[in-house]
């Protein structure tokens, strides 16, 4: 979508309203989302490595776990 002055534009839903962003906001806004979100998720991961019986030789959280099928062909 184009503005006034065929600057590009973003609209951007957000529940039931709807938010209108030139190309440079919406940008500025994505990256302070993720700038954010990374934030929450470093401080997460770090209070579950500070609670108790967590001992920092078998770091759980930096190894995915695999489901290994059970090879009855279900």
């Amino acid at each position: 979508m184009l503005r006034g002055e065929r600057k590009p534009v973003v609209q951007l839903a957000l529940g039931l309203e709807m938010w209108t962003f030139e190309l440079g906001e919406f940008t500025d806004f994505w990256l302070t989302i993720l700038d954010e979100g990374r934030k929450t998720t470093s401080a997460y991961l770090e209070h579950l490595r500070r609670l108790p019986g967590h001992s920092g030789k078998d770091d759980r959280l930096a190894h995915a776990r695999i489901r290994k099928p059970k090879g009855d062909g279900s």
